[in-house]
C-alpha cells in the first residue's frame, strides 16, 4: 500500500496512459522526462510506479510499455468519461486481490479491506482504530498468507488508500482540507453514494461471479449477500443496487435477469473495457 500516494489525483496514471500510448518502449526514466516535457505532472518522479500498476491491471505490455488493447480502450475512456475511468481504476484494484490465489496482490487486499470496512460502517475511523483492525485481521486469518506484504501496516497506508477513493464522482470522501501538499482527512467523513457508473456496476457483477466460481452463461442468484457485495464494490447504497442493475440491463445485452421466488442474472460473456465507450 505504500506506493498508493503515487495516484494522488490520478496525475500520474494520467502521464503512464499518455507516454505508453504515443511513447512507447521508453526506460523509464525516458518515460517520466517524456511526459514532464509534454506538460505533465508526475509525484513519483524517482520510481514512476503507476506504470508497474498499468501493467497490473493488464492495460499495458511489461516489456515494451505500450498499451494492450485494454489499455487502448482505459486510455480512450480516460479521455471522454473521466469519472468511469476512475470508477473502472477503484474496480480493477479492488478487484486484483482474489480468494483463488490469496499470495499475490497484496495490496490489493489491503484496499479492498479498507473500502469494505468504510462501507461496512459508513465512517471514518481514527487512522489508529483501522491500523488496528486490518493488522489483526492479516496475522490471525492464515487463509491470507500475506507474507509478501512487507512491514506492519501504518497510518500513512490508510491516507494512501483514501487518496485512491477521493477522486471517485459522485464522491465518498467529504470535507478532505489540504495541508501544505498533503490531503489532511482529520475532519473528513465517508458516505455511500446513490449512484456509481454502469461500468463499475457490471464489474461488480463480473467480480462476484469470479469469487463464486460461476461460469459466464450461468444463473447468478441475487440473494442478499450478493446484492451487499456488489453494493460495497461499488460503494453504493444497497437501495441503489435495482436501479443501477436497470442500468445494466438496458445498457448491456449480453446481461439478462430470470426472476421467480428469486431474482437470476446471466452474463453470457465476459464485459470488455470497449462495452463502456459508448
Amino acid at each position: 500500500m505504500s506506493r498508493t500516494h503515487i495516484l494522488k489525483g490520478f496525475s500520474d496514471v494520467n502521464a503512464a496512459l499518455w507516454v505508453c500510448k504515443y511513447h512507447p518502449g521508453l526506460k523509464l526514466k525516458d518515460m517520466v522526462r517524456a511526459a514532464i516535457d509534454n506538460g505533465y505532472n508526475i509525484a513519483d518522479l524517482a520510481r514512476f510506479e503507476a506504470v508497474q500498476m498499468l501493467s497490473e491491471w493488464g492495460l499495458i505490455e511489461k516489456e515494451t510499455k505500450s498499451l494492450t488493447s485494454k489499455g487502448e480502450a482505459i486510455h480512450l475512456i480516460w479521455e471522454t468519461k473521466r469519472n468511469t475511468a476512475i470508477d473502472i481504476l477503484h474496480g480493477l484494484q479492488y478487484s486484483l486481490w482474489t480468494k483463488s490465489n490469496p499470495e499475490q496482490n497484496t495490496a490489493s487486499w489491503a484496499y479492498k479491506t479498507i473500502c469494505d470496512y468504510l462501507w461496512e460502517r459508513q465512517g471514518l475511523p481514527e487512522s489508529d482504530q483501522l491500523v488496528t483492525y486490518i493488522n489483526d485481521l492479516r496475522n490471525r486469518d492464515e487463509n491470507l498468507v500475506l507474507s509478501h506484504f512487507g512491514n506492519a501496516f501504518s497510518s500513512k497506508s490508510i491516507n494512501d488508500a483514501y487518496d485512491w477513493l477521493l477522486p471517485l464522482d459522485p464522491p465518498v470522501l467529504h470535507g478532505v482540507s489540504i495541508d501544505g501538499q498533503v490531503n489532511s482527512y482529520k475532519d473528513a467523513f465517508f458516505k455511500r453514494r446513490q449512484f456509481c457508473s454502469t461500468a463499475l456496476f457490471v464489474m461488480g457483477l463480473t467480480y462476484v461471479l469470479r469469487e463464486s466460481g460461476i461460469n459466464f452463461g450461468d444463473l447468478i442468484e441475487l440473494d442478499n449477500n450478493r446484492r451487499r457485495e456488489i453494493s460495497t464494490y461499488c460503494l453504493i447504497e444497497e437501495t441503489s443496487f435495482d436501479f443501477m442493475l436497470d442500468d445494466a440491463l438496458r445498457m448491456m445485452p449480453y446481461i439478462s435477469i430470470q426472476k421467480g421466488w428469486d431474482v437470476f442474472v446471466i452474463m453470457n460473456r465476459e464485459p470488455e473495457l470497449t462495452d463502456f465507450l459508448d
